[in-house]
């Protein structure tokens, strides 16, 4: 297994679902690990567990869409910890699912200012960061649903393409500086995000809604947030140093 010993990884989005699981698994292999959420209650709790069995960690709110929030973040990573290793990029918004013709201008900024619009803005400042030491690793998380169409979820989907584009155009840039940039396209996935859009359901509804999803996945079943952390470490990791400008896709072969 990969390690990253003394190394720094900022994962957003930490406090639930993938970037919990995330901050976890980097803990697991050594790293010292900033985790960036909104949620205060969660995040720390988070903070918390991994100082309580031996780990790492510091607890910084942010919210994605507050360019002052993404700028403090990564100023107290490296005032805190005096570098930056491995960043993931994953947090995303809360987004409508409706036609296009439904949606209204602020469910368009809503989504792209913390699905775009942040990621980018994070890169940025990551990247000044790298620069500055000589090198590092940046793993933004796209979705299956950002390598084709998706009724009823097209904002969501531009907003994955979208990111998509900047990998790309970023790893190409800075690969010949040392910082090597990637991204991972999750497929259906079992976290709280999930759970809550069948908040509504009684529970015979949520199982049948769970089955539902298991049978339209080639494997036979949604993915876990850990099985999707490790692909992102293993992205993060010297395993992976000849990986550049990718998606890796981790979707149980749905999109095969």
């Amino acid at each position: 297994m990969p390690t990253f010993k003394d190394e720094v990884a900022l994962v957003t989005g930490a406090s639930m679902g993938i970037g919990r699981a995330t901050a976890l698994e980097f803990v697991a292999r050594g790293a010292r690990v900033v985790i960036a959420a909104r949620g205060v209650e969660q995040g720390k709790a988070l903070q918390a567990e991994i100082i309580q069995a031996g780990g790492d960690a510091l607890y910084v709110q942010a919210d994605m869409a507050k360019a002052t929030d993404i700028e403090a973040l990564i100023s107290e990573t490296v005032n805190y910890y005096g570098r930056l290793d491995h960043a993931v990029n994953n947090a995303a918004a809360e987004v409508v699912l409706a036609p296009i013709s439904e949606l209204s201008e602020s469910d368009v900024d809503d989504t792209l200012n913390v699905n775009l619009k942040g990621v980018w803005l994070c890169m940025k400042l990551q990247i000044k960061q790298m620069l500055q030491q000589g090198g590092g690793t940046i793993v933004n998380v796209s979705s299956i649903n950002g390598l084709s169409g998706t009724p009823r979820g097209a904002l969501y989907s531009a907003s994955k393409h979208g990111v998509i584009g900047l990998t790309r155009s970023a790893a190409l840039e800075y690969i010949g500086k040392g910082i090597r940039i990637n991204s991972v396209c999750p497929g259906l996935v079992l976290t709280p995000r999930r759970e809550r859009r069948w908040a509504n359901l009684s529970l015979q509804e949520q199982q049948e809604a769970r089955n539902e999803l298991a049978a339209s996945i080639p494997i036979g079943r949604c993915a876990e947030p850990g099985e999707i952390a490790a692909a992102i470490v293993w992205l993060s990791s010297t395993e992976a140093s000849y990986v550049v400008g990718q998606e890796l896709i981790v979707d149980g072969g749905l999109s095969a």
